[in-house]
C-alpha cells in the first residue's frame, strides 16, 4: 500500500529544525496476528507502472473486414505492445468524427438505454504468432453501419502502450540503481522488489461475448443475486490467484434498496447496496476496506448515469458496518 502524506509544506517549521515526528494513532487495537515494525514502512517510496502514450499507425476502413488489427506507429521492438485505445477520431471528405468505447457508458442511449449509438468501438486481445499479445478492433454503431459502404474512411488512433513482460524479463535479477537528473538536482533510484508479470485477458472460448453481454446487462439484477455479483467480478480477475478466489467466495448476501429525496429544489435518485461479507475470506479488515474500494468504484460505473451510489458492506460474524460516502456520477447525459 502507497499512502501520500499532504500538508508538511505549509507547517510553519522552527529555524535549525534537523527532524520531527509523526505520530499515527489507530481507532482500535492492531490484529495480534499481523506482525507490524520499522520494517513494514520505507519513506519516499513511489510505484511505477508500465505505461506510457503512443500513436497507432493510421487505419484506413475496409468494409470487407470486421476486424482491424492495430499496430503502434513506429515501433517493431519485439516487446511493445496495446495496453489500451484511448481516442479514436475518423477522417472523411465530410469531416471527422469521434467513436465512443462500448464499456464507457456514455455513448448516446447509454448501455442501459434502447437507443444504439451512433459510433462505438472495443477491443479484443488474442495472442500473435510472435508471442506478443495483439489488440484487434472491432467498430459499431448505426452511423459507422450506413456510413461504411459510402465513402472510404481513416482512423487516428491515441494508445497507452506498455513493454508488456520486458521490465520482468530484465529486472528479475538486476537491481535497478540509476542516477536520475532531474530539475538540477541528481536523485538515485533503487526498486525494492521485482515488476510483476502482466496480466492478460483469458484465452478462453466465448470469454470476449460473456464481457460484452455483462456491459449491457440490468444493472440492479446484480444487486439482489450474490451469485451474478461473483460471476460478473470473476471476469475481471485474470490472476487466477487463490485469495482473490477466496474474496469473491466471501461475498453471502447483496441487497438493494431504492432512494429518493429533494436537494436544493432537484429530485435525488439513487441505490443503496449492502454487500455482506464473511469476514474469514479476507486477510483482516485493511484487506475488507480495499475490496469495499473496488465495489464503490465498481458499483458507481455500472449505475445508470441518473442514478448516485452508496456502498454499505456488513461483515459477518461481527456484525460491523462499513459505508462508502454517495457516488454521484460526473457523466452528462446524451
Amino acid at each position: 500500500m502507497f499512502v501520500a502524506l499532504n500538508g508538511l509544506e505549509q507547517v510553519a517549521w522552527p529555524e535549525g529544525i534537523t527532524g520531527f515526528e509523526i505520530d499515527v494513532v489507530l481507532n482500535e487495537n492492531w490484529p495480534h496476528d499481523l506482525p507490524f515494525d520499522s520494517d513494514n514502512i520505507r519513506l519516499h517510496c513511489v510505484p511505477v507502472i508500465n505505461l506510457f502514450p503512443l500513436e497507432a499507425d493510421p487505419l484506413h476502413l475496409s468494409p470487407l473486414e470486421n476486424e482491424f488489427l492495430l499496430r503502434p506507429m513506429r515501433i517493431q521492438d519485439g516487446h511493445t505492445e496495446i495496453y489500451s485505445v484511448d481516442n479514436i477520431i475518423s477522417s472523411r471528405h465530410t469531416g471527422s468524427q469521434a467513436y465512443v468505447p462500448f464499456s464507457s457508458f456514455r455513448h448516446r442511449g447509454g448501455m442501459l438505454r434502447h437507443d444504439a449509438p451512433e459510433r462505438y468501438y472495443h477491443t479484443r486481445v488474442k495472442r500473435g504468432p510472435s508471442g506478443l499479445h495483439d489488440t484487434w478492433l472491432i467498430l459499431g454503431g448505426d452511423a459507422f453501419d450506413t456510413d461504411r459502404m459510402l465513402e472510404d474512411e481513416t482512423l487516428s488512433l491515441s494508445l497507452t502502450g506498455t513493454n508488456g513482460q520486458l521490465p520482468r524479463k530484465a529486472l528479475q535479477s538486476t537491481l535497478l540503481d540509476t542516477p536520475v537528473h532531474a530539475s538540477q538536482n541528481v536523485l538515485r533510484v533503487r526498486n525494492l522488489c521485482a515488476p510483476t508479470q502482466p496480466c492478460y485477458p483469458p484465452a478462453r472460448d466465448r470469454f470476449h461475448w460473456r464481457v460484452l453481454s455483462h456491459l449491457g446487462s440490468n444493472f440492479l439484477s446484480m444487486m439482489d443475486n450474490a451469485e451474478i455479483l461473483r460471476g460478473t467480478l470473476a471476469l475481471y480477475d485474470w490472476t487466477e490467484s487463490e485469495m482473490n478466489r477466496r474474496r469473491l467466495e466471501a461475498i453471502v448476501d447483496v441487497q438493494h434498496s431504492l432512494i429518493q429525496r429533494f436537494e436544493r429544489g432537484f429530485l435525488l435518485r439513487g441505490v443503496d447496496i449492502q454487500v455482506t461479507l464473511d469476514s474469514n475470506g479476507f486477510a483482516g479488515e485493511g484487506d475488507i476496506t480495499l475490496f469495499g474500494e473496488l465495489l464503490h468504484r465498481f458499483f458507481a460505473l455500472y449505475a445508470d448515469i441518473h442514478l448516485f451510489t452508496q456502498l454499505t458492506l456488513i461483515l459477518q460474524p461481527t456484525g460491523k458496518c462499513l459505508q462508502w460516502t454517495e457516488h454521484h456520477s460526473q457523466r452528462v447525459p446524451g
